[in-house]
């Protein structure tokens, strides 16, 4: 930041828009936002969400978590884009000063770290602002400010909460600690009376089925929720993978419609891997055309699909207990797209089976003649030697878990393991391959450990001709082909590189600092409570690179126990359990817990020297723990390893060549939800829906052409 400061006055500009576009650039470039312990909001989703409430020069605008201004900044664009002659070289030329000085005045924004809002000042002020309103401000845990409405709010709030819950001030609607929901709960009551909003919200907001989650959704649905568009998980890598969508909130539109629109988006225009590199699949600006047809009362149900959406009645959606906004979730009763294709109750489809003995989980044997199929995710979950108890198969059969609602294809001999196994032997109308992949699509009512066959046979699947279910597997089939090569290549893959027999050789202890963290006492609330210092535990080394974690503890907390505050570039082992042998590396500060050993690299190495050798010894260091079923490498085994110390510049050029390697890597890993998305997109079309069909339902979503 200093040095683009002291070099800009070596430029010039024509207006503030190049300045501030470069300025956002290096933003963008250095993760800013990331490396506080936040998530960057890619700039794409926020032009979208921008370009669907199309804000006014009039609009109150708000963002109270702006973080470095994104939102702020892309309404000001838009705003200047709308109101510009044609031609004209001059963004907004045809706002007058009065115009333009209220748009000024009318973009706000809130946050909590000086820093983020130090780099929203510069940011706004760049791009031509005279005194960016830009606060330090808490709007959860501080009600100064409560009385301030806005016409249009803009956000994409923290979603992490630190441990032990918000302590929020009394103004709330919704009594609850968690972050997520104590913020969109402030955007929707801070909307002016035709307010407008656009959300960025994780998935728990619109599935979780706590109280103050429920209660949120209910107030939304009743007050101001007018659309819901679900993202693909990813779009926040390398930060986290976590699932969200966008709510639109429009206070005006929702007192004239009956009916909220759900929307899912399959591509966002870049892949799903953590390097996120432009492709050619884009589902926004459809997305958008389809919004701004919902805005102004003009989307119909009835052409065929390009992207999948569906319109749900309030009322259906206040019914519900857990009043669910999840796309996969919600039933609709709309007629279906694909009017060819018969639809067939299951239980009709199903013959008589004689099933031979089943084997309780406690006789299963580690090795045998026949392989054991029950209902867990193991495809295979022991073995047996006893040829009578064998299921002898004469045409595939299809599996069904009734407590775990698993499907399995077999088209083996086998044994069935007790409790819970369901064989389905279709007829001759059915291919079993067909059935597999149908059945799999279809979203069962989770109904805990209660048994679900009968709701399984209560459901019609579509059963088109058998040559067009030959073509429809002979299709699927392909497509998991390339999804099981790229399964394998992943798992094979380490990342190696050769040894020079002249580099230096040393153990690890010898060259660089290790220590482990450890747990603040957890009876003691003022340990966690509001903390603001990440806490890592040995299940999350395994992000590779890591940006986030999911618990915090405080000063309190830190000083009062053996945790230590590691810095960026720190390489961490996990030590203790199922994850034991995987390797991190710090992006952010963060304290551990104590099954993690955080590796020091010092002056002789490069951390993506050291982190990436590491990677490639996983197996040995397993090798050498003990513990038995739980494995336990100590930091004596880590410090005992012996590490060539090769050169500074070879280094580099070693993490060069792995650094492509990994990139190769990403993009094999793309394949598999790219992939998967075709297999959905298949089904889809007999199905006359999309991918998640949804909850306890015959029915797909409706869908319609630009």
């Amino acid at each position: 930041l200093t040095l683009f400061l002291n070099e800009i006055n070596g430029f010039a500009y024509t207006h503030s828009e190049e300045l501030g576009n470069a300025f956002e650039f290096l933003l963008q470039s250095s993760g800013a936002q990331g490396e506080n312990g936040q998530f960057r909001t890619p700039r794409h989703i926020i032009d979208f969400i921008v370009a669907c409430l199309d804000p006014k020069p009039t609009d109150k605008i708000l963002d109270p978590a702006c973080g470095t201004g994104g939102f702020l900044v892309s309404s000001y664009k838009h705003i200047l884009a709308k109101h510009t002659s044609p031609g004209s070289t001059v963004p907004g030329d045809r706002l007058g000063r009065d115009q333009l000085n209220r748009v000024y005045h009318h973009l706000t924004g809130y946050d909590t770290d000086d820093h983020m809002v130090q780099l929203s000042k510069v940011n706004l002020f760049l791009h031509g602002f005279p005194d960016p309103a830009i606060h330090i401000y808490d709007t959860l845990s501080n009600d100064a400010r409560w009385h301030e409405k806005a016409d249009l709010i803009l956000a994409n709030p923290p979603f992490m909460t630190p441990k032990g819950g918000v302590t929020p001030h009394t103004r709330f609607r919704i009594p609850a600690k968690k972050a997520e929901v104590l913020f969109t709960d402030y955007i929707a009551e801070h909307l002016s009376p035709d307010g407008r909003a656009g959300i960025i919200v994780p998935n728990g907001i619109v599935a979780t089925t706590q109280n103050a989650y429920v209660k949120l959704r209910r107030f939304l649905v009743e007050d101001s929720l007018v659309a819901v568009v679900s993202l693909p998980s990813g779009v926040f890598k390398p930060y986290s993978g976590v699932k969200t969508s966008i709510l639109f909130l429009d206070k005006k539109l929702a007192r004239q419609t009956k009916e909220i629109l759900f929307l899912k988006i399959s591509a966002d225009g870049f892949d799903l891997g953590d390097q996120r590199r432009p492709i050619e699949q884009d589902d926004l600006p459809l997305a958008k055309r389809y919004l701004d047809r919902w805005f102004k009362g003009q989307l119909g149900d009835e052409p065929p699909a390009f992207i999948p959406f569906k319109r749900v009645d309030k009322r259906e959606l206040l019914a519900s207990r857990a009043c669910n906004l999840d796309v996969g979730e919600i039933s609709d009763s709309t007629k279906r797209a694909n009017s060819e294709v018969d639809f067939v109750n299951v239980a009709e489809l199903l013959q008589d089976v004689s099933l031979s003995n089943k084997i309780q989980k406690t006789q299963f044997l580690p090795t045998g003649r026949f392989p054991i199929v029950d209902q867990s995710e193991n495809f295979i979950a022991g073995y047996w030697n006893d040829e009578s108890d064998v299921f002898r198969i004469t045409r595939p059969i299809v599996v069904f878990g009734d407590h775990t609602r698993r499907f399995k294809y077999i088209d083996f001999d086998f044994v069935l393991g007790a409790d819970g196994v369901k064989v389905l032997q279709f007829d001759e109308r059915v291919l079993p391959r067909y059935a597999y992949f149908t059945l799999s699509a279809l979203k069962l009512r989770d109904l805990g450990y209660s048994r679900h066959y009968k709701e399984l046979i209560s459901h019609e699947i579509p059963l088109p001709t058998l040559e067009e279910q030959r073509r429809i597997v002979t299709e699927i089939e392909g497509y998991q082909q390339v999804i099981d090569g790229a399964r394998q290549i992943l798992a094979a893959y380490r990342p190696r590189f050769d040894t020079d027999p002249e580099w230096e050789v040393a153990s690890l202890g010898e060259v660089c600092e290790t220590s482990s963290g450890g747990t603040p006492l957890k009876s003691k609330r003022e340990y966690y409570e509001g903390g603001t210092i990440p806490w890592l535990k040995s299940g999350e080394v395994g992000q590779g690179y890591v940006y986030q974690v999911e618990e915090c503890i405080t000063e309190l907390g830190l000083k009062n126990s053996s945790a230590k505050l590691f810095p960026p570039e720190t390489v961490l082992v996990a030590m203790y359990g199922a994850t034991a042998g995987q390797v991190g590396l710090l992006k952010v500060p963060s304290t551990t817990n104590q099954a993690v050993c955080g590796v020091l690299p010092g002056k002789r190495f490069l951390p993506c020297f050291l982190f990436y050798h590491l990677r490639s010894r996983v197996n040995e260091m397993k090798a050498l723990a003990g513990g038995g079923a739980q494995p336990n490498i100590s930091q004596q085994i880590i410090r005992a390893l012996q590490i060539p110390v090769p050169p500074l510049p070879e280094q580099e050029r070693i993490v060069s060549e792995l650094d492509a390697e990994a990139a190769k890597m990403e993009s094999v890993r793309a394949l598999i939800p790219c992939f998967e998305a075709k297999i959905a997109r298949t089904l889809a079309r007999v199905w006359g829906t999309h991918e998640d069909l949804a909850n306890n339902t015959k029915t797909p979503l409706a869908t319609a052409e630009p």
